[in-house]
């Protein structure tokens, strides 16, 4: 009966020690999950429940010199789907709960179905925890239906967003640039943000040039997001807003050297044209008017170009899109005389000795006609009439004396070859170059080849705005000025955080007397009768210019792209002046006029 009693005791002990045991581990996992770990449950339990929603900068205004605005933005509603919020017990559920939502705001908003099973599953597949686009732009009367519909719909939702507009439409359109909404999977704060609205991004032009800053105590553009907290339930719809709105910082605002009357009358001139327009100030480099024709659109870029719209652009064998400021390459012509004088002068040709022009000069068996060929010549010239009537064979018969090489250095220190560094996409043209001519017409260069360069002929191409730059050196005694767009950066109370000042890049290989007998010539060209560029002569401003005509074969048809340069004073103003027109007549013909009208309409008030 002993023996039995202690081993029942022994039992008890046992199990008594067991659950002891086993509580003791319990007890022990309950310390373990709420009070070590705990903090770390917490955290997650508020990550499942807690979102985070990134809110976008408002981007800066883009203005000109005289604050006429370019650029600006204005509130749009768009209409989202939230898919996280709309989850189902089952995927295929959850889809066709998506497809029912989407087919009521498709007869709210009388569209027709736009959206298909494929999107949808892409986006779950995707981007899971961003919103999906529905609809943009949405009236007020369609918002309060939807609004009224997202009662009975979870995670239905109208998001206000800055929406950029250009009031210019197509005034300034390859300058100003466009944008684009960036994409998220590249934002570097993609993680920071649960429910992620993205900025416009800046694709062209100042858009892009001056999207961000170097100097990172300055904002361009771009501003800085802003955030909100809200609290969902099990279901996902909103509980509470943790907190309501942490603005965010507006871009500042881009001012430019831009006239607005300088690029509107500008843009109407051009419009019908293929070419270039560029307006500087001589004596700093400021762009005043930069036009490239034809131009396009922007506001059909915002916020994004419909694809065919796109393609319709580009098939446009006038080539809208192009910037031929900047990046078309062209011949130019005479226009480049000015400085084969210079060259000249430089090689001690007197510019008072006389050529006698007969219509023709013979290079070994070759035949160069001047452009009075017909009218059996211009006779006896001397250099500032060789610039005035754009006399081929006075150029040619006292080139006959220069290297190629030494026209190359002189096209070089007028910045021909290298880029402006405007900032925006630009072409650095060609030099001549004895191996450039080896490599593409198999022999070597020749006495013909530097008769042609003494027209501006050959091997040899430039963009209008390396001309700008050229033409205003010409005019404010040989310096060459970067040309630049931003005048200053200002915050939305207008207060000056940045300025540009103009800065030298070179200077035109001469002197003050060469240059005074190569202007002389120059103003004889818009001011004497006989003048090639007659026809830009006016009573507003004393102009001083060149004109020129460069053929080019192009699908076994020649063509002709003209020329005008030009320069003058106004009121303490030096202006420069490029007029580039595609398939022209003449430069006297075609681009002269156009110069009259300009500055009889920019300075008439």
């Amino acid at each position: 009966m002993r023996r039995l009693l202690f081993k029942n005791r022994n039992r008890i002990l046992f199990i008594g020690l067991f659950l002891f045991f086993m509580y003791s581990l319990i007890v022990i996992k309950l310390w373990h999950e709420q009070i070590r770990r705990g903090y770390k449950h917490r955290h997650n339990i508020s990550k499942q429940s807690i979102r985070r929603i990134r809110i976008p900068a408002p981007r800066g205004k883009i203005l000109t010199s005289d604050l006429h605005v370019l650029a600006d933005n204005t509130v749009s509603y768009d209409v989202y789907l939230y898919f996280e919020e709309m989850r189902q017990n089952r995927r295929g559920k959850t889809i066709t709960y998506i497809e029912n939502a989407l087919l009521q705001i498709d007869a709210i908003l009388n569209q027709d179905k736009k959206i298909t099973n494929l999107d949808i599953r892409k986006h779950m597949n995707r981007h899971p925890g961003l919103p999906f686009k529905v609809a943009s732009t949405i009236n007020p009367r369609q918002m309060a239906k939807i609004f009224e519909l997202s009662l009975k719909v979870k995670g239905l939702g109208i998001i206000p967003h800055s929406k950029r507009v250009y009031p210019a439409k197509d005034i300034a359109a390859h300058v100003i640039g466009y944008t684009r909404p960036e994409d998220p999977k590249q934002a570097s704060d993609r993680k920071d943000f649960f429910y992620y609205l993205p900025d416009q991004k800046g694709v062209r032009g100042i858009e892009k040039q001056f999207d961000t800053l170097a100097d990172k105590n300055v904002r361009g553009l771009k501003g800085y997001p802003g955030f909100s907290l809200v609290q969902v339930d099990h279901r996902g719809f909103v509980h509470k807003t943790l907190i309501d709105e942490i603005k965010p910082l507006s871009g500042n605002n881009v001012v430019l050297t831009l006239d607005w009357r300088a690029q509107k009358i500008a843009n109407d001139l051009m419009n019908g044209l293929r070419g270039a327009f560029v307006l500087l100030n001589a004596d700093t480099g400021a762009v005043l008017a930069m036009v490239s024709a034809p131009s396009f659109d922007l506001q059909g870029f915002s916020p994004k170009i419909a694809h065919k719209t796109y393609q319709k652009l580009i098939k446009d064998p006038n080539r809208p899109l192009f910037d031929k400021v900047t990046l078309g390459e062209y011949v130019p012509g005479s226009i480049v005389k000015p400085l084969v004088a210079l060259t000249l002068l430089n090689y001690g040709v007197e510019p008072d000795e006389k050529v006698y022009c007969d219509g023709k000069t013979m290079i070994s068996k070759a035949r160069i006609r001047c452009s009075s060929w017909r009218r059996g010549g211009h006779r006896s010239t001397d250099m500032r009439n060789a610039l005035k009537q754009s006399c081929n064979d006075y150029f040619i018969e006292k080139g006959k004396y220069l290297k190629m090489e030494d026209l190359r250095d002189m096209f070089k220190s007028a910045g021909f070859g290298r880029r402006s560094e405007i900032g925006l996409p630009e072409r650095k043209g060609r030099l001549p170059a004895r191996e450039d001519k080896k490599r593409i017409a198999g022999f070597p260069w020749n006495q013909y080849d530097t008769s042609l360069l003494c027209m501006g002929q050959g091997y040899l191409s430039v963009t209008p705005l390396q001309i700008a730059v050229y033409i205003a050196a010409l005019s404010n005694g040989g310096m060459l000025y970067r040309p630049y767009l931003l005048k200053d950066i200002c915050n939305s109370e207008g207060t000056v955080l940045y300025s540009t000042s103009p800065r030298i890049t070179g200077e035109l290989d001469t002197n003050p007397n060469d240059l005074k007998i190569v202007k002389e010539g120059m103003h004889m060209v818009v001011n004497s009768p006989g003048g090639s560029g007659r026809l830009a002569k006016n009573k507003f401003i004393d102009l001083s210019g060149k004109t020129g005509t460069a053929e080019l074969k192009v699908r076994g048809k020649r063509h002709q792209n003209t020329w005008f340069i030009c320069f003058g004073e106004n009121k303490g103003t030096n202006y420069a002046t490029v007029i580039l027109v595609e398939d022209g007549i003449s430069g006297g013909q075609s681009c002269a006029p156009i110069a009259k009208k300009f500055f009889t309409k920019y300075l008439k008030k």
